[in-house]
């Protein structure tokens, strides 16, 4: 078996206890038995790590997506397989964390889906403000349903992720 699989499940399974701030690569390679560089010839740090996980364990399942909506219930489909993993990998304000990563993915399909079509004739500044409360609501409301044992449908998450948006984004 390939090294990357056994730090990408330690990882998930730290993930499961605390959150990704609070992992340090000492613990993984620890857990592993193995050395520093070991973990360094395959990850730069353990962003990086975070992020393999995320896009093996849980968004190849939405890779390829188009729309917006589909990725955000798609890959509230897969976190809900590990919310807690999911939630403490999300709690981090890093530059590099999954959760900005997140919200970049859905920044970048709801720009390329033209959802903000009200907003097509403003100027460029007003669409990345909007864009931007947009990706923020969706991160803080995954979080929540996280949170919360993911108790609600994926749809009517999505569906609630709509009705909280800026009107001026959405049109149902």
């Amino acid at each position: 078996m390939k090294i990357e699989f056994f730090l990408e499940n330690t990882l998930m399974d730290l993930l499961k206890e605390k959150s990704i701030d609070n992992i340090h690569v000492k613990d993984i390679i620890a857990e592993l038995g193995i050395c520093k560089g070991t973990f360094y010839k395959y990850y730069q740090d353990k962003y990086d790590l975070v992020l393999h996980v995320f896009e093996n364990k849980f968004l190849h399942e939405v890779e390829g997506v188009t729309s917006w909506q589909e990725f955000i219930v798609g890959s509230l489909r897969t976190f809900r397989r590990s919310p807690e993993v999911v939630y403490n990998a999300f709690l981090s304000n890093d530059i590099n964390s999954i959760s900005n990563y997140y919200e970049a993915r859905i920044k970048k399909l709801f720009l390329e889906n033209r959802a903000a079509k009200k907003l097509n004739n403003s100027d460029g500044q007003e669409v990345e403000y909007a864009v931007n409360i947009l990706t923020k609501l969706v991160k803080e409301t995954v979080m929540v349903w996280l949170k919360g044992g993911c108790a609600e449908r994926e749809e009517d998450v999505l569906a609630m992720i709509k009705r909280l948006m800026p009107h001026n984004i959405y049109e149902p």
